[in-house]
């Protein structure tokens, strides 16, 4: 029997699509390459290199979930807050792109005055030994996670793409950051998002920045030469 003979499954009906992994379903068994469910320009594009480069991609936005240990002893004594997040190794700083229209959409009214009235910086990449001081978001310096910035965007794993972030000390303390951790940004914004940790105790230890550090510039190196 081929597959045109076959009555079409509930999953694959076009009229019974309720889910993502129905439509990926169908794509595959109507020769639509699965790059295309991540990113749908990657039609036309050399597979080979597309691979290497989604592969750099995905190993950055796992570096978290691989590299961030979990609370230990030192934690007991310590009252943590969810929103509280740290700078594990310095960040190069951009002025922030306009954002789109419907970036505070729902958002009050007040929260839209505090972070639109200020400077809006991105996380450009991780700082390199080139970067000025003054482009330098130190390690170290604390923040506040405020929101996603389009609570609408949502990467695999339901991760925010995008997140604002209020920052709470240091030369740039009253500022605004945005930063991403998988989305539609390059890899090094990406790979900047992930050096931003919930702030606990054993985020500090040198030799996580150094795990995570070695393990990000060695998926940037990979994937880099494929990036538009």
């Amino acid at each position: 029997m081929t597959a045109r003979d076959r009555a079409p499954s509930r999953r694959t009906d076009p009229g019974n699509r309720h889910d993502p992994l129905s439509i990926a379903v169908d794509l595959i068994r109507r020769g639509e390459t699965v790059l295309t469910l991540i990113d749908p320009r990657a039609r036309g594009r050399d597979p080979d290199a597309f691979s290497q480069w989604l592969r750099a991609r995905l190993t950055i936005a796992e570096l978290p979930r691989l590299i961030f240990p979990e609370c230990d002893a030192r934690c007991a004594a310590v009252e943590h807050d969810p929103d509280m997040h740290v700078v594990l190794s310095d960040i190069a700083l951009d002025p922030a792109a306009p954002r789109r229209p419907s970036w505070w959409a729902d958002w009050n009214d007040s929260l839209e005055q505090l972070h639109q009235s200020g400077q809006v910086w991105y996380a450009g990449a991780p700082a390199m030994p080139v970067t000025p001081l003054y482009r330098r978001l130190a390690i170290g310096t604390r923040l506040r996670r405020i929101a996603s910035t389009d609570p609408a965007w949502v990467a695999y794993d339901r991760t925010p793409q995008e997140t604002l972030y209020h920052v709470e000390d240091g030369p740039r303390a009253g500022s605004s950051l945005v930063a991403v951790t998988f989305g539609p940004a390059p890899l090094l914004p990406t790979f900047a998002g992930v050096l931003i940790a919930p702030d606990h105790p054993p985020v500090h230890d040198a030799r996580i920045a150094i795990r995570l550090l070695a393990a990000g510039w060695s998926a940037v190196e990979r994937g880099l030469p494929y990036e538009e």
